[in-house]
C-alpha cells in the first residue's frame, strides 16, 4: 500500500496539515497527519475509515461516491477511539483517485486541547491561501448555478415568444426569479465571507487569550515579589551603611573582599536595576492585558465597552507592521481621542473592524512608500491619524485616515462589495471591508464610508450609536 503523491514533500505536507486523512474508494486510509496519528491509540494506516470515524455532519454514510457529491459541505468527523471532533473540507484528487480530508480539531477552549494531549504548536498556522481557494470554489459553484439558471431562462424566453398573449406576465415572473437569484447569490457570498472571517478572528482570539493566560501567571509572580525584593534590598543596604558607620576599621578579610568589587557602585546601581525590573514587569502585565482585551472571548454579547481600549489593543497587535524594517519605512500613528462615554456594542466584532481597516491602511502606505524616494518620505512621512468624537450626544464617529496615494472613484464605489480586492492574488480575499460593513451597518445600525481623493490619502469613517435600541 503506497501513499499518494502530492506536489509538496510529505514532511512539509504534514506540517501544513497535521490532522489530514487520505482514503481511497475502498475507504482504506492511505495517509494520515502525524499529529492526528499521535493522539490515536491504534495505527490508522491501512484500516477502513469507518472502523475509527463516523460522519456527524452532513447526514450521510461514509461512502466515497456520497462524499464526492457533497464536496461543498463542511464535514464533521467523530473519532470512535477517543471522541475527538474533526471539522474541515473534503477534496477529491482525480490524479490519485483519492479523497483528501483537510481538517482540524474542533475545540472550544485550551482545556479541551490539553485533554487530547495536544499543544498549540501542533496546529498549523495557515495563511489566507487555503481560505481563498475555498472561497473561489464556492464563488465558481455559484456562478455555474447562475449560468445553468440563465440557460433555463433563455429557453423559457424562447417558449414565451411563441405565446404572445402571456408574454408580459411571464416576463415579470422571469424578472422576479432573476432578482431572487441575485439576492440568493448575495446571501451566499455574505455567509461564506462571514464564516471565513469569523473562523480567523476566533482562532486569533483564542491564540491571544491563551498566550496572555500563559504569560500572566509567571509575570504576576515576578511582579508581586519585586516589591519585597526591593524592601529587602533597602534593608540590607541600610544594614551595610550602619556597619560602615559603626565599624570604620575594616578587617583584612573584609577589605580583601571589597577590593574584588565596587561596593559604592553596587549600592548606587542596585535600586536602579530593581526599578528597571519593576517597570519591565509592569509593561509585560499591560501587554498581556491588552492581548486579552483584544481577544474579547468573554464579551461575545453586546455590552458597554471602552472603544479607545479596543483601538489601542488592535494597534498593539499591528505594532510589528508599523515599525521600520530593512525594506520597510516606519508608520507614525497619531491618536486624537475625544472624551467619549462607554459604547454599547459587540466589542470583539468592532475590534475586527479596526483590524481590517488599519491593515488596509498599512498595506496602502507600504505600497505608497515603494514608489517614493527617501527624500520624499523624509519630507512627508507615512502616518495614520485616528480621531474619535461624539455627535449630537447620540452617535460616535471614528475616523481612520492615512496620507497614502488615495483611492480612485471607480475603486471606492466597489470597496465594500464581497470578493472585491485591489491586492495581488494570494495577498487579499476581498472580504475584510465587506465583513466590516456588515458589522457596522447590519449588526450595530451604523454607517461606514470611505472618503478619498487620488494622491491625498483615504479616510474611513465609522459611525455607530452610543446605545443600541432594545
Amino acid at each position: 500500500m503506497s501513499s499518494p503523491q502530492f506536489n509538496i514533500p510529505p514532511q512539509l505536507f504534514n506540517q501544513a496539515f497535521p490532522f489530514h486523512i487520505v482514503f481511497n474508494r475502498e475507504r482504506k486510509i492511505l495517509q494520515v497527519g502525524e499529529v492526528l496519528q499521535r493522539v490515536h491509540p491504534e495505527p490508522l494506516l491501512g484500516k477502513l475509515i469507518e472502523q475509527h470515524f463516523q460522519i456527524k455532519r452532513p447526514n450521510i454514510q461514509i461512502d466515497f461516491t456520497a462524499i464526492a457529491k457533497r464536496l461543498d459541505s463542511l464535514f464533521l468527523f467523530e473519532s470512535l477511539d477517543n471522541g475527538i471532533l474533526l471539522k474541515g473540507q473534503m477534496m477529491y484528487i482525480p490524479e490519485q483517485d483519492v479523497m483528501l480530508f483537510l481538517c482540524s480539531v474542533w475545540v472550544n477552549d485550551l482545556t479541551a486541547i490539553s485533554d487530547y494531549n495536544l499543544k498549540l504548536k501542533d496546529f498549523a498556522m495557515h495563511d489566507q491561501t487555503v481560505d481563498l481557494i475555498f472561497t473561489i470554489k464556492a464563488k465558481n459553484n455559484a456562478l455555474e448555478d447562475i449560468k445553468k439558471l440563465t440557460d433555463e431562462l433563455i429557453q423559457r424566453q424562447s417558449e414565451l415568444e411563441k405565446a404572445l398573449q402571456v408574454q408580459e406576465s411571464l416576463a415579470k415572473i422571469a424578472a422576479t426569479q432573476a432578482q431572487d437569484l441575485e439576492q440568493a447569490l448575495k446571501e451566499l457570498q455574505q455567509t461564506q465571507s462571514q464564516l471565513i472571517q469569523t473562523e480567523k478572528m476566533s482562532s486569533l482570539g483564542q491564540l491571544l487569550a491563551g498566550v496572555g493566560h500563559e504569560i500572566n501567571n509567571p509575570v504576576n509572580f515576578i511582579y508581586g515579589n519585586l516589591k519585597y525584593i526591593n524592601e529587602y534590598t533597602q534593608n540590607l543596604l541600610s544594614l551595610i551603611k550602619l556597619y560602615q558607620k559603626i565599624y570604620q576599621q575594616d578587617s583584612i578579610q573584609i577589605q580583601a573582599l571589597l577590593n574584588t568589587f565596587d561596593l559604592e557602585f553596587i549600592i548606587e546601581d542596585l535600586p536602579k536595576i530593581l526599578s528597571s525590573m519593576e517597570f519591565g514587569a509592569s509593561r509585560i502585565c499591560e501587554i498581556v492585558k491588552t492581548l486579552r482585551n483584544f481577544s474579547r472571548l468573554d464579551r461575545a454579547e453586546m455590552k458597554l465597552v471602552d472603544i479607545h481600549e479596543g483601538i489601542d489593543s488592535t494597534l498593539l497587535i499591528l505594532q510589528h507592521r508599523l515599525q521600520a524594517k530593512s525594506q520597510q519605512q516606519s508608520i507614525e500613528v497619531i491618536k486624537e481621542y475625544s472624551d467619549i462615554p462607554l459604547v454599547e456594542c459587540y466589542a470583539g466584532q468592532m475590534n475586527q473592524v479596526f483590524m481590517n481597516i488599519l491593515n488596509n491602511a498599512i498595506d496602502a502606505l507600504h505600497q505608497h512608500d515603494q514608489n517614493r524616494s527617501q527624500e520624499e518620505i523624509q519630507q512627508n512621512p507615512s502616518r495614520i491619524i485616528i480621531r474619535t468624537q461624539v455627535q449630537n450626544r447620540q452617535r460616535l464617529l471614528i475616523s481612520i485616515k492615512d496620507n497614502g496615494s488615495g483611492i480612485t472613484e471607480k475603486v471606492r464605489t466597489k470597496l465594500f462589495d464581497p470578493f472585491f480586492t485591489t491586492k495581488p492574488v494570494g495577498k487579499g480575499t476581498g472580504l475584510g471591508l465587506s465583513i466590516s460593513y456588515q458589522i457596522v451597518v447590519d449588526k450595530h445600525g451604523g454607517k461606514l464610508e470611505c472618503i478619498s481623493t487620488p494622491k491625498e490619502g483615504a479616510e474611513f469613517v465609522i459611525e455607530i450609536p452610543l446605545r443600541q435600541l432594545s
